[in-house]
C-alpha cells in the first residue's frame, strides 16, 4: 500500500483525543521523535501500530504495542 502521507507533510492534529480505533491516524511519540502510523489493533490499555507503506515503515512490527497514554494525537487533517 502506498503512504498516505509524504515525509515532511504537514498535518493538523487533535490532541484532546479520547476514544482511538483502528483506522485512525495517530502521532505517538516513539524512539524519541514523534512519528505518524495508523492503529492496526487496539485492547484496554494497548494500541498496534503499522505504517501504510510496510516496506519501508518502523511500527509496532518493530517496537511491539504500545500505551494508549503514548499518542499525542489524533491527525484530522492532510
Amino acid at each position: 500500500m502506498l503512504p498516505t502521507l509524504k515525509s515532511g507533510q504537514d498535518v493538523l492534529v487533535w490532541c484532546w483525543f479520547l476514544n482511538p480505533k483502528a483506522g485512525d491516524i495517530v502521532v505517538v511519540n516513539k524512539t524519541g521523535r514523534d512519528i505518524v502510523k495508523r492503529i492496526s489493533k487496539i485492547n484496554d490499555r494497548y494500541i498496534l501500530i503499522i505504517g501504510d507503506n510496510s516496506k519501508e515503515s518502523t511500527d509496532s512490527r518493530n517496537f511491539g504495542w504500545i500505551k494508549k497514554s503514548e499518542i499525542i494525537g489524533k491527525v484530522i487533517w492532510y
